[in-house]
């Protein structure tokens, strides 16, 4: 079964409008089965629907014989952090994203914090 990965809104767009045009439908055609308008079909493949209602885009996705799936790497991607890390990393200039430098410093300082804890239940 084919996939695509979806990173941005209109990646679902493009998803769409290849399935409709593989199975022959028209925009109208789809509209009517999904039940939504015909313009929220045209706005999605042409990546203007960023705030599309998720039950809207399922049955869009369910008239064309689509799902959405959901996956977690098994490892951070390069660039990105885990939950772990971000969860009290305090946040720089840059961009108001969190260093890696800050992020270390963050889990050190709760690693520490847990053996202290741990050292004082004994």
């Amino acid at each position: 079964m084919p996939s695509d990965v979806i990173g941005l809104p209109r990646h679902l767009g493009q998803a769409v409008r290849k399935r409709r045009l593989q199975l022959g439908l028209s925009q109208a055609s789809l509209a009517e089965t999904a039940q939504v308008s015909r313009r929220l079909i045209t706005s999605l493949e042409m990546g203007d629907a960023d705030g599309i209602a998720f039950d809207k885009a399922l049955r869009i996705l369910e008239a064309l014989g689509m799902t959405i799936s959901i996956a977690w790497p098994s490892e951070p991607e390069e660039g990105r952090r885990s939950v772990a890390q971000t969860a009290h990393a305090p946040l720089t200039e840059d961009d108001r994203k969190p260093s890696y430098q800050d992020a270390y410093d963050d889990i050190t300082r709760a690693a520490l914090r847990q053996a202290a804890y741990a050292q004082e239940g004994r």
